[in-house]
């Protein structure tokens, strides 16, 4: 008897050690998010987000990158989109936004009924290929109704 509870015990014991010592593939964002894009605005709109689900994700380096995606939880959602110029193909690298540039940030909600589009800053393209891409953003948006700034700031990895 007391050899069947102590080989029970070894064995609950190298199981939660098993379960203690595997990781996970997915990393999370230092806020805590494991979305698709975590992001922080900061002025007009004063909080973090956390886009859990990405929408729209185009992979056309001739002519323009896309990403789609937003917070199942809130009504807020975040885009970009980087058109290529001058029959340049998209690669990774840093690109400007605003309104005469090759990129375009946007954060949408249908609480206030606005959405800020960039007016300057950057977004960075870590790396992209057809299944997924990363990288970061830093711009300052204006709302389109309420022309009040934002600047939003953030990752996203699909």
């Amino acid at each position: 008897m007391k050899i069947k509870k102590l080989l029970f015990l070894v064995v609950i014991s190298v199981g939660i050690m098993t379960l203690m010592s595997t990781t996970c593939d997915k990393v999370e964002d230092p806020a805590g998010c494991s979305g698709v894009a975590s992001a922080t605005a900061t002025g007009e709109i004063s909080q973090s987000f956390c886009f859990d689900e990405v929408t729209s994700f185009t992979y056309d380096p001739e002519n323009r990158l896309s990403f789609w995606a937003k917070e199942t939880s809130t009504d807020y959602g975040f885009d970009f989109s980087i058109y290529a110029q001058n029959d340049q193909s998209i690669t990774p690298g840093t690109y400007q936004c605003g309104p005469d540039n090759p990129g375009f940030v946007e954060l949408i909600t249908a609480q206030d009924g606005d959405f800020y589009k960039s007016q300057s800053g950057t977004i960075t393209i870590s790396s992209a290929n057809q299944t997924s891409m990363s990288g970061s953003f830093n711009v300052v948006c204006e709302g389109y109704y309420n022309k009040k700034t934002i600047n939003f700031s953030g990752t996203f990895s699909n």
